[in-house]
Formats: C-alpha cells, sequence, structure tokens
C-alpha cells in the first residue's frame, strides 16, 4: 500500500504543478477522490459542477480520470502504447508504476485538459 500512495503523491504533485492550483475534495456517489478544473456539467442524470481531472488511490494502482476529448474521441486512447491497452478506459487511466514515457504522457494529458474541451451530452 505505501507504494500505491508514493504513486499517488507523485501523481498528484505532478497535476498540481502544472493545473497551478490546488485540488478540491470531489464526491459523487461511492466516488470519493481529488478533482482539479471543475466546469459545469449537465446531462440526464447529473447537473452540476464536473472536475475535468479527478484522481483516487485504489488498492492496486492510481486512477486518473480525464473529462477531456480530442476530436470527437476520448483523450486517453492515444496513450493505450504507453500505458496498455488494460489500463486504458474511455476517461480513465489506471496507473501502476510510473516511468520517464507514462511522466512525460500524464504531464501531455494535464495540459491538455487544462486546454481542451470538455465532454457535452
Amino acid at each position: 500500500m505505501d507504494k500505491i500512495k508514493s504513486l499517488y503523491d507523485e501523481v498528484e504533485h505532478m497535476i498540481v504543478s502544472e493545473v497551478g492550483v490546488q485540488e478540491h475534495p470531489y464526491i459523487y456517489g461511492k466516488f470519493e477522490g481529488l478533482g482539479f478544473l471543475y466546469f459545469q456539467y449537465t446531462s440526464s442524470a447529473y447537473e452540476g459542477p464536473c472536475p475535468k481531472i479527478a484522481l483516487k488511490q485504489q488498492k492496486n494502482a492510481v486512477h486518473l480520470y480525464v473529462m477531456s476529448q480530442t476530436q470527437g474521441q476520448p483523450l486517453l486512447e492515444k496513450y493505450v502504447p504507453i500505458f496498455g491497452k488494460t489500463a486504458v478506459g474511455k476517461g480513465c487511466l489506471r496507473i501502476k508504476t510510473l516511468n520517464e514515457a507514462r511522466r512525460n504522457a500524464i504531464t501531455e494529458i494535464v495540459r491538455f485538459a487544462i486546454e481542451g474541451q470538455s465532454y457535452e451530452t
């Protein structure tokens, strides 16, 4: 668990360094984590503030959630070669280890989320 906590702290620090503001606790249903770059989200199931980036520590991995898309496609899909197919979902990146390529990818993802388009329904 210490390895995952250390990984979580490192990813959190990377996000804060890029975003330039501290995170805020984000709770929605059973999800409890940290949220960054809030925007107003509206769907048939939810209306209210939603973070473009959220971070959650799980038992065996750190989950990075990104509510951004590029050219109408989820942003994270292009990172499958770096993180692996099983680690990349439409809006979630499951991180178990970091290397230089993964650190660079996370930095790029966060930078895009700062400037990029949020999901709209």
